[in-house]
């Protein structure tokens, strides 16, 4: 038997060949797609769609007075504060200054502390940016018109009334970044190869990247005290309230079980999740155009941005920087992952301690 015959011939090597070359792309990559999503997002904003609150012009606004009146009377009286909460903010910055001063001298004398790692070429370009922007939109938008529904059906529902507003506001908040990672993987997919891979995801070496974050954490905390200093004393000035997150301020109103769903959410959904995003895709994509130190201001810019936390917005950059930083210095996102975890730890049970115990 021939191999002609075996193979079915060169008319059927070449009719393969033919078919492969127009096969259509996969959908996501389809412009068809993001014409449906942006009439989607236009109709997103129909009044029809939302409850008959909203519709009526009522704002929702989750009720934190208790919090509020907490971290007025923190900043009224300032030297009141607990030891522990003092000492949650001083141990930390006494230990990151002399972590910061020993990479500074050890820099100089040109000493190499955290060797760098070949930052792996991705093959995204400035369409896949636009592409994702498309659907986080989309995506926030969606997940806002539900908000609204059940917060509106809140009083009426036994089964949506038990669960407290800080908690439905972190529940809407991981349920729209694990969309849109959802989203980015399947934009990647697998054409260029293994796609957690090039998402920094793919480290054998997790316990060092771990560690490395950590320190990095330490090391960062004295520049974000400053930043936050800065904030306190400018952020008046220029018409912005000394006033936390909103997330943080409904921490001060849960229950145990609560506050555990939101420490988990913190610890593991929110920083894999916001790394991925912002650090594996956007800073991948734009340092491939616009080079490292760039790529790095303008993620941190756009991290700090969609936080819209206008007090936090210059600690906000400096971690952001430094998340990005770590991502080019180590070529794996396990170490901003884990500066990112303790950061929101950190930030979390510091407001949550200091606001339960300035609050009557």
């Amino acid at each position: 038997m021939s191999v002609e015959r075996f193979t079915g011939g060169p008319a059927a090597v070449l009719g393969a060949a033919a078919s492969g070359a127009r096969r259509k792309p996969p959908f996501v990559h389809r412009p068809l797609l993001y014409i449906i999503l942006l009439a989607l997002y236009a109709a997103l904003f129909w009044d029809g769609l939302l409850p008959p609150s909203a519709r009526e012009g009522e704002v929702y606004e989750l009720p934190a007075p208790r919090a509020e009146r907490a971290l007025e009377e923190v900043l009224r009286h300032p030297r009141e504060v607990p030891f522990a909460t003092a000492a949650a903010v001083m141990v930390p910055l006494i230990v990151g200054s002399g972590l910061l001063v020993g990479y500074v001298l050890l820099r100089a004398h040109n000493i190499v502390v955290f060797p760098a790692r070949e930052f792996p070429v991705v093959p995204w370009t400035g369409w896949h940016l636009l592409r994702v922007t498309i659907g986080l939109f989309v995506i926030l938008r969606a997940v806002g018109v539900g908000m609204a529904w059940l917060l509106d059906t809140q009083e009426t529902s036994a089964f949506w009334c038990r669960i407290p507003d800080g908690v439905l506001l972190i529940l809407a908040s991981n349920i729209s970044m694990l969309a849109l990672c959802g989203f980015i993987l399947c934009l990647v997919g697998r054409r260029e190869g293994n796609p957690l891979r090039l998402l920094g995801l793919g480290e054998a070496r997790l316990l060092r990247r771990i560690g490395m974050g950590a320190v990095c954490y330490l090391m960062t905390f004295p520049v974000l005290f400053i930043a936050g200093v800065l904030m306190f004393i400018l952020g008046p000035k220029m018409g912005i309230p000394a006033r936390p997150q909103e997330v943080l301020a409904q921490v001060a109103l849960l229950s145990p079980a609560a506050f555990g769903f939101v420490l988990f959410s913190a610890a593991v959904v929110t920083p894999l999740t916001e790394e991925l995003v912002f650090r594996g895709f956007v800073y991948a994509t734009l340092r491939r155009t616009l080079g490292p130190l760039s790529a790095i201001a303008l993620s941190a810019a756009a991290f700090a941005a969609m936080h819209a936390y206008a007090f936090g917005l210059l600690p906000l950059f400096v971690i952001g920087f430094l998340l990005a930083y770590l991502y080019e210095r180590t070529g794996s996102l396990w170490a901003s992952v884990t500066a990112h975890a303790a950061n929101n730890l950190y930030a979390l049970l510091i407001t949550y301690y200091a606001l339960h115990q300035g609050a009557p």
